[in-house]
């Protein structure tokens, strides 16, 4: 009687298992979000970029630049680069502060200039990379999940823009790593839904936090592509507001 007492319970368990709901593309994207720039991301960051951009030719040219990050559990994240080299782009900065507040310095003319919202989607200083991906917005905020599949390890996120968004991209395809719950590659269409960009992301550790310290961004219609190398990484230090200023911006950084 025990055996079948067992048995039975052993089966109960497995169909409540069954019938337990699966995790949903909402589900997924919290998961990102909190990593990238929620409670489980670091609570600032500061590094040394390497950007390499390689033409349709293969002629490449390479920038250095330092960055610093600060995460705003109740607002858009803060963000800044300064331009270390060549010597002809060296103090360059872009300041972002919100979605609709970004700045970009140009020691030349000695002056911020504000990013318009049409300027967005060009290319950032040469790069494959536009000044929105080098934003701070959440992808809840402006585009509506859906659970595509399941690969070895990974769930495939389909996202459409929101009719009410002015995202350059109608649909983003990720693919979130189980394990640490990022994405290591991200496929972007164009508004009439041909492929646009693809960008592929290396993760590494940097204290506690696993985080992307590799980027390669590729643009599908210029055959261009960007990779971007993070060295140096500090997180947790506490970074002084003053940093993500405009004062800070137009200062040279040694």
């Amino acid at each position: 009687m025990r055996y079948w007492h067992a048995v039975f319970v052993i089966s109960a368990v497995l169909l409540l298992a069954a019938a337990a709901p699966a995790q949903t593309a909402g589900d997924i994207l919290a998961v990102v979000e909190k990593k990238t720039s929620g409670d489980e991301a670091p609570r600032d960051m500061e590094s040394t970029l390497r950007m390499t951009i390689v033409g349709a030719r293969g002629d490449s040219k390479v920038r250095e630049l330092r960055a610093w990050s600060k995460n705003n559990a109740e607002g858009d994240d803060w963000r800044i680069m300064k331009f270390l080299s060549p010597a002809d782009m060296r103090d360059i900065g872009l300041l972002v502060l919100a979605e609709d507040r970004m700045y970009l310095y140009l020691p030349e003319f000695r002056r911020v200039r504000r990013i318009a919202s049409h300027n967005k989607k060009d290319n950032f200083m040469g790069s494959d990379f536009s000044y929105d991906d080098l934003g701070t917005s959440v992808y809840s905020a402006h585009y509506t999940p859906r659970l595509a599949g399941e690969e070895a390890g990974a769930w495939i996120l389909e996202l459409e823009r929101k009719p009410e968004s002015d995202k350059p991209y109608k649909t983003v395809r990720l693919r979130v790593l189980k394990d640490s719950g990022l994405p290591d590659r991200m496929e972007m269409a164009d508004d009439s839904g041909a492929p646009w960009k693809v960008a592929e992301q290396e993760l590494g550790k940097a204290g506690a936090y696993r985080i992307p310290v590799k980027i390669v961004m590729r643009d599908l219609k210029a055959k261009s592509h960007t990779v971007l190398e993070m060295t140096d990484i500090r997180v947790d230090q506490n970074l002084d507001e003053e940093i993500f200023s405009e004062r800070f911006l137009k200062r040279s950084v040694r």
